[in-house]
Order: C-alpha cells, then structure tokens, then sequence
C-alpha cells in the first residue's frame, strides 16, 4: 500500500475493497468507490441506496457529491391521490435513485481506477450470494456507469415495481434526468486553523441504518461515503435488489411534494483539515455530525481514544475515522453495532 494510504469502513466486504483498492494504487476515492460496490455486491439493499460522500485534499478542494434519491413524477400527470384508510402500494414508496450517478460523478474527480476494476468486488459477492441478476447490473455498471440504469431490462424492472402500473408515480423520464449534483462542502472553523466540512444540505431526522467508508491517500485527498440501507425495503425480483421507502406518496387534498424534490437521507460524515493533519469521520446511528465534537480528534489523544471521546459526544452507536498525518495514515473503527472488526489498523508503508 502506498505510504499515507488507509481506509476502513463500517462493511466487513467495504473495507476489504477499499483497501484492496489503495493496495493497488488507487486514490482514496477508488477506495470508498469499490468498498460501496462490494457491499452492494454483497448486501440487496445497497447498490440503489440514497449516498452522499464527501472530498477535500490537493486537486479537490472541498466538495460534497449528492447521492440522496429524489421525488419522482417527471412526466407524468398528477395522480389522484390516496387517501385517509385507502391502502398504499408499495410502488408509490419507490423513488428515483441517484446513487450510481453520484459514484460515477465522484470518481471522475480524482479516480485512478477504471470503474469496471471497481465493481469486481462487488460482482464477485453477488455471485457468491448467488444473485446472478445484480452481479450482471454491476457488470453493467462498471462498463456503462449511472447510463445502466436506462437499458431497456433494468428499466423495465424498475418500473415494474415503481412505475404507474403497480401504484407508483416513477417514470422513464425520472431515471433518464436522475442528475447528482456536486457542491461546494460546508466548511466551519471549529478551533484556531483547523476546518470542519460536512455536507451542505440539511438532513432532518433520519432513522434508518446508515454505512459508511472512509479512506485516505499519498496524493493528500482525503474522502468519505455514506449510503442508507433499509430493513423493510421493496424488491425488484430481476434484479435482486431492494429499494427503500424514499418516496413521498401523493396525498388527495395536500399539495405534492415536487418531482425531482431531494428526499432525506443521513450524512454522518465529516472531513476535519489542519495544516497536513487531516482526518474523515463516520458515526453510526446519527443522522449527522456535530462538528464541535470533532475538536477531540485535535488533542494529540491516540486516534482511538480521541474516536470514542466523539463517539461518546454525539452519542452514538459506533464510530469508524482515518487520519492522515506527516508520519502515517491509521484508521480506528469502534465497531459496537458495525460488522467489521474494531481496533486501530496502522496503514502499510
């Protein structure tokens, strides 16, 4: 592994790809790329889920790349509307997703990989799951990237379970318009020269299980992932995926949420710069960060120590982090409700 370089994630399949991925070169972000496609590979829940990540370093700046899953409708005529004791399909709960737009976006920033190199992780835990259809989409996807989505299979397979014939308002147009969007991170001053950056957008409260990857490398960037799974997704048989319950069903006699709206999703990530000290940081079980609590990272405490003193603040479950300084990268994972394993992990010169 290149000197400086470390990732980990709160995924046992994430962490092994992401450091796979530095261990053959790649940046930080072909680490947190390939650790997201394992898990997908691994996990149904994942590959459409609602992501954000954050990344700052040389080249970069400090950006924040939109994942969240949007309302859907574009196109269509507004439906009637359910209402009070009517039943809800499941369909009208299917929104539109962003996730594989904004990975794409992300690694075209400073990704070294070629994107079919990054999802051989995830194809590979697909086949051992023995889920052939979604190691073929992922397959689809490192060749074609977000455009996947709009062959003519996979969108009819997600129409089948979104689209207006099963109750739901998708339509060809949501998935051919899905556009990330990639933004200035908001950045605060949280002690004398040190920078706190988290995403822009607010985030509400959010309850669902939320991953998270973060990864460092030897060119100085710095980056992390977040993605929301759910436990009481809707399946898409074909592809043997799961979509969460996103989307905002239509009310009679309440004003629609507009197609193409933003939909909530956690952000417990956060990227903390000083001088050639840097560091990213994940929590488990929060709907974000409060910045002020990453100041315990600065005190010169043993990064897991300083890890649980944040983790303790926020009052979260778990906390993954790595850090980058002028001697090393290291990461610390506090793994009480993650499924990979806990301890600090040095990184290898």
């Amino acid at each position: 592994m290149i000197r400086g370089a470390a990732a980990t994630a709160s995924d046992s399949f994430a962490a092994s790809a992401a450091r796979a991925a530095l261990e053959s070169s790649g940046s930080a972000i072909d680490a947190i790329v390939a650790g997201f496609f394992a898990a997908a590979g691994a996990q149904p829940d994942v590959l459409l889920a609602p992501a954000v990540a954050l990344a700052a370093g040389v080249g970069v700046g400090a950006r924040a790349f939109d994942g969240r899953a949007i309302q859907p409708g574009r196109g269509a005529p507004r439906p009637r509307g359910f209402v009070d004791g009517q039943s809800v399909p499941e369909a009208a709960h299917v929104a539109v997703p962003r996730s594989l737009g904004m990975l794409v976006l992300l690694h075209g920033y400073l990704g070294r990989a070629r994107l079919r190199e990054l999802v051989r992780s995830g194809v590979a835990a697909a086949e051992r799951a023995g889920a052939t259809g979604r190691a073929a989409l992922l397959r689809e996807v490192g060749s074609l990237g977000a455009v996947a989505l709009r062959g003519r299979d996979v969108e009819r397979a997600l129409l089948a379970v979104g689209g207006a014939v099963a109750g739901g308002t998708l339509t060809a147009e949501d998935l051919a318009e899905a556009v990330p969007a990639e933004v200035e991170a908001a950045s605060t001053m949280i002690a004398e020269g040190a920078t706190a950056l988290q995403a822009p957008w607010p985030v509400g409260d959010v309850a669902r299980p939320t991953d998270a990857i973060v990864a460092c490398d030897g060119w100085g960037t710095v980056a992390a992932l977040a993605y929301t799974r759910t436990d009481d997704g809707i399946t898409v048989p074909e592809l043997e995926i799961v979509l969460g319950r996103d989307a905002v069903p239509v009310r009679r006699g309440i004003t629609r949420l507009a197609p193409g709206t933003p939909l909530p999703a956690a952000a417990p990530i956060g990227i903390l710069q000083r001088g050639a000290f840097a560091a990213a940081i994940a929590l488990a079980g929060k709907p974000t960060i409060e910045l002020s609590a990453l100041t315990a990272l600065l005190g010169g405490t043993a990064l897991e120590a300083a890890l649980h003193d944040v983790r303790t603040q926020q009052g979260a479950s778990a906390a993954i982090a790595v850090l980058r300084d002028e001697r090393d990268a290291r990461t610390a994972n506090l793994a009480a409700g993650f499924m990979a394993g806990a301890g600090t992990q040095p990184a290898e010169g």
